[in-house]
């Protein structure tokens, strides 16, 4: 494959659909972020239920998403532009219509990403990050909207992958009766028991609880912007390690708001204020599982993996 070129990624993800163009570059970045963007736009309403479906609404606005952030990607004249799907489609009965749909508007075919090819597409993205460029073994985790990714890398290689049903949105709609409200200290728990009772039935080891934590995805994202709003700070400035007991003590604080209300505390889209709380219940029960105080944040995501992919830039794992 050729490796001087620049491609355009666009991952269609529960609870946002991104933009990432890109190109090769020199060291151990592996590749160059030209141009990224990123639209709130859920699809994923629905996912818990016993036969996942995208409804009208989600289709409609996911594939004018889509379609918009396609004539950005075109400004950039890539030779390749790569649409990709996670979880919400991939779980969807009526995936074949929105597939149709975004070909129709975009005519550009949409790649449907296994729960294992999720996983280890998120991982091939993270090694693209100049800042665990350096890691010889560490273990990956990210948190969308229908899923949960588990990569464990050792010297560069990915030795496991696995995805659980443990998104955000997921278990939102599953254990939280009124996403208008305050969060009750029962649904709290009952994630919690689930999101522990899940892990325990896979077979993934966290040992040795010296390999560091890595992590991806939206919720993290939110949840670094947020602290950094409290000590006036930007997500950039703030550093990527975050605390165990700064995540805790997000969550306790949020959980007491109505949607409303937390609709309006920094840094928290309006999209994201009903299932942020899910995702923090979420990050502190596998902390606490793998007995880790800390978990360090990346922005090389998905879109990441995919483009270094198509740019031949990252070496294929066993």
């Amino acid at each position: 494959m050729h490796t001087q070129q620049t491609v355009a990624v666009i991952d269609v993800g529960s609870n946002s659909i991104k933009l990432l163009v890109a190109k090769p570059s020199l060291g151990k970045g592996h590749i160059q972020s030209i141009f990224a963007e990123t639209i709130e736009t859920r699809i994923s309403t629905g996912i818990s239920q016993a036969l996942p479906s995208l409804n009208e609404q989600a289709m409609q606005a996911g594939s004018a998403t889509i379609s918009k952030l396609v004539r950005l990607a075109q400004s950039f004249h890539p030779q390749v532009i790569q649409i990709v799907a996670t979880s919400a489609v991939r779980d969807a009965s009526n995936a074949s219509q929105f597939i149709d749909r975004v070909n129709d508007l975009t005519k550009l075919e949409m790649r449907i990403l296994s729960g294992t090819e999720e996983a280890v597409t998120i991982g091939r993205g993270l090694r693209c990050d100049p800042q665990i460029a350096d890691l010889e073994r560490f273990i990956q985790m990210d948190i969308g909207g229908g899923s949960l990714e588990l990569i464990r890398f050792h010297h560069g290689q990915i030795q496991q992958a696995l995805s659980l049903p443990l998104g955000a949105v997921r278990l939102s709609e599953h254990f939280i009766p009124d996403r208008d409200a305050a969060i009750p200290a029962a649904s709290a728990a009952r994630i919690q028991d689930h999101v522990i009772a899940t892990l325990q039935a896979i077979a993934f080891s966290f040992e040795p609880i010296e390999d560091p934590l890595i992590a991806t995805g939206g919720a993290f994202t939110v949840t670094r912007a947020m602290l950094a709003a409290q000590v006036n700070q930007t997500i950039h400035s703030y550093t990527p390690v975050l605390s165990k007991q700064a995540i805790s003590q997000l969550k306790s604080e949020l959980m007491p708001l109505t949607l409303r209300k937390r609709i309006a505390v920094p840094q928290l889209p309006a999209t994201r204020a009903d299932i942020l709380p899910a995702a923090l219940i979420t990050i502190e029960a596998l902390l606490d599982y793998a007995q880790r105080d800390s978990v360090t944040h990346s922005f090389h995501n998905l879109a990441y993996g995919i483009a270094a992919e198509l740019l031949g830039t990252v070496p294929e794992s066993s």
